[in-house]
C-alpha cells in the first residue's frame, strides 16, 4: 500500500435477489455508476466508496481487489484486517467463505479460504527464493485463534467442550505499554498447511451460535474473529517478527 493510500478502505458489494425475493416481486433499488465506485439508492441518493461491486462480480474479483494485497503485506511485516459488515442475509458468510455447512466449487470460494491458501503459497515462495539465492531460509510459525462475540461475552470457538460458557468467560482483554491489544485465556492452534488452517476454521465456524430470523433461517447471532499470527524468524539475525492477519 503506498503512502498516498488510506490505511482503511471500504468496499460495497450488492448481492443479487434471492429466489424468495423474486417470487415476492421485490425489485432492486440500487444502481452502480459504470466505471466509478459509486452506488445510487433510489433516484437521488448517491454514495462513493473505495470499491463498489455490482451483482455480477465474482468471488475471485472480490478477493483480488480487496484482500490479496493485505495477505502479501502480512508477509512483509504488516498487520491486516478484513471486516465484513451487513445485516443478516446480506451475504457476509458467502463473501467471506465461512459457510462450511455446504460444499462449494472453486469459483465460489470466499475471501478467507483464498487468503489462507495464498498465505501458505507466499511462505513457500519466500522459502524457495532464499534457497535459490544460497541464503538461510526464514522460519515461519503460524498459529490460529477463533473467537465469537455473543451477548457481550467472548467465546473461544476452538474449545470444543466450552465448559466455561456455563459461567463467566475466562478470556480477558488487555492493553500493553505500546497500546496494542492482546488477549489472555485464548486457545491458539499451530497450523502448518492450508488444509490444517481450513480444518480449524471449519470446526470453529460450525460451533458458532445461530438462530432463525425472519430474513435468514440460520443467521449467525454473533460476531466472529478469526486470526492467523505469522512469526517469521531469519536465522542470521535471530529476529522474530510477529504479524497478525485478522478476518
Amino acid at each position: 500500500m503506498s503512502d498516498e493510500e488510506s490505511s482503511v478502505r471500504v468496499a460495497v458489494r450488492i448481492r443479487p435477489q434471492l429466489s424468495k425475493e423474486v417470487l415476492d416481486m421485490c425489485r432492486m433499488c440500487t444502481t452502480v455508476t459504470p466505471g466509478e465506485p459509486q452506488v445510487t439508492l433510489g433516484a437521488d441518493k448517491s454514495f462513493t466508496y473505495d470499491y463498489v461491486f455490482d451483482t455480477d462480480v465474482d468471488q475471485l474479483s472480490i478477493y483480488e481487489s480487496c484482500a490479496k494485497s493485505l495477505v502479501n503485506g502480512s508477509l512483509e511485516g504488516y498487520n491486516a484486517t478484513v471486516f465484513a459488515y451487513g445485516q443478516t442475509g446480506s451475504g457476509k458468510t458467502y463473501t467471506m467463505g465461512t459457510g462450511f455447512d455446504v460444499d462449494v466449487n472453486s469459483e465460489l470460494v470466499g475471501i478467507v479460504p483464498r487468503a489462507i491458501n495464498d498465505l501458505f503459497e507466499g511462505i513457500r515462495r519466500i522459502t524457495d527464493e532464499a534457497v535459490e539465492n544460497s541464503q538461510p531460509p526464514p522460519q515461519f510459525r503460524i498459529s490460529a485463534q477463533f473467537l465469537e462475540l455473543y451477548n457481550e461475552e467472548i467465546i473461544d470457538l476452538f474449545e470444543s467442550a466450552r465448559e466455561y460458557t456455563k459461567g463467566k468467560s475466562v478470556i480477558r482483554i488487555h492493553e500493553d505499554a505500546n497500546r496494542s491489544i492482546y488477549l489472555t485465556g485464548v486457545r491458539s492452534e499451530k497450523v502448518s498447511s492450508p488444509e490444517e488452517a481450513l480444518q480449524w476454521l471449519k470446526q470453529g465456524s460450525l460451533a458458532r451460535t445461530t438462530a432463525s430470523t425472519r430474513m435468514n433461517s440460520q443467521s449467525s447471532r454473533s460476531h466472529a474473529i478469526f486470526t492467523l499470527t505469522i512469526r517469521q524468524q531469519r536465522v542470521v539475525s535471530e529476529q522474530v517478527c510477529p504479524i497478525a492477519l485478522t478476518i
